[in-house]
């Protein structure tokens, strides 16, 4: 057994704009302050996301229960396997953020970015989908209860919780006193922190198209709404989960290394992302397409949005993919100033989230 640093010990101080991201020498963040700090573009996002904020349950789903009573059985199917995913994966990034990652995080910045992160997906997102499986169906116990039995569903979230359970074991391990590697613990940041851009450039983007389809559709307007805010949101999640990816690299020779001696296994776990979005069409799809939307668009799609995301963390993606985006109406649902909402009070997206403006770009915010 080794001594290790207390979590709650504030008694010794530290520079905290000499200190780095993840796993540095001292320790984790004591004392939370903010007066000065390191990176300037992490308190920028989390500002960001907290001018984001939102509640559900302003958003009306009368119209979409009576369209889910209307719809044909594969309708029916596709809306509901799509939405019993998006729970699944909330309910995963609601939690491992928090528990993973800021045992390890080494800034007050970065911790609160991290911490706005579960927030969002637990107390935003999946009380979301709760909002709308109580509204649509008249036995929410039972529909929730699907999930466990969805094979697709179990082994898509296993695929990615697997490398947040590897990191969390470690943490544990070493909180305990036990010897760790330290470039075991990095690795396994390194290996989280991708599973976790794997989980938000991919996996929701996909699952928010099949969504907001339906909206094209004139049906599920209810949902549609909520789903904009989620995908807002989202994005903004997918920005600062590249930015650490990125940052991380320049500023810590120690996982330089670690991208160097994990290059291939981050892209193999990448092409499983990619595979098992293509399965999930398949699957999604099965008992027939919706109008504007089919199993093999959505692959397209998977493949388009690949490119980006990939290219986003220096990653070159080895498959084909089309030029042009093969579902075009799905840019102008991520703009959600431009959306009217079905609240109660018939407010804009743009008034109920807060302060942010019709155009925001998140590149604007400055590398430092």
């Amino acid at each position: 057994m080794t001594k290790t640093k207390a979590q709650y010990d504030l008694s010794t101080k530290t520079d905290y704009l000499n200190r780095k991201m993840f796993l540095d020498p001292a320790g984790p963040v004591t004392i939370q302050r903010f007066e000065e700090v390191k990176y300037n573009k992490a308190v920028k996002l989390e500002q960001t996301a907290r001018g984001f904020f939102w509640v559900p349950e302003e958003v009306s789903l009368t119209k979409d229960s009576n369209d889910f009573k209307d719809s044909s059985d594969a309708v029916k199917h596709i809306f509901t396997s799509n939405l019993l995913r998006q729970t699944a994966l909330d309910s995963l990034q609601g939690r491992a953020p928090s528990q993973v990652f800021t045992p390890v995080v080494g800034l007050p910045e970065l911790e609160a970015l991290v911490y706005n992160w579960s927030f969002f997906e637990t107390n935003i997102h999946s009380r979301s989908y709760s909002h709308i499986i109580r509204n649509i169906y008249n036995v929410p116990k039972e529909v929730f209860n699907t999930i466990h039995d969805t094979k697709e569903i179990i082994d898509m979230a296993s695929s990615i919780g697997d490398y947040y359970d590897k990191l969390h074991v470690i943490n544990c391990k070493k909180e305990l006193g036990h010897k760790i590697n330290e470039m075991d613990h990095i690795k396994a940041i390194w290996m989280a922190l991708n599973a976790s851009y794997g989980l938000e450039a991919f996996r929701f983007m996909v699952s928010f198209a099949t969504s907001l389809a339906m909206v094209e559709n004139r049906i599920f307007i209810g949902n549609g709404n909520i789903i904009s805010l989620i995908l807002q949101d989202e994005l903004l999640h997918k920005e600062w989960t590249a930015w650490m990816i990125n940052q991380v690299v320049k500023e810590d020779k120690r996982f330089a290394k670690a991208k160097e001696e994990c290059e291939a296994e981050v892209y193999a776990m990448y092409e499983d992302v990619i595979k098992e979005e293509k399965d999930w069409a398949d699957y999604l799809f099965k008992m027939g397409p919706v109008i504007g939307l089919n199993a093999s668009i959505l692959k397209e799609f998977v493949d388009y949005t690949a490119v980006g995301a990939l290219k986003d963390i220096g990653i070159k993606y080895k498959g084909e993919a089309p030029k042009t985006t093969p579902i075009p109406w799905f840019n102008k649902h991520s703009d959600t100033s431009k959306k009217q909402t079905a609240l109660q009070e018939n407010e804009s997206t743009n008034y109920v989230i807060g302060v942010m403006g019709e155009n925001v770009s998140y590149d604007e915010l400055p590398e430092l």
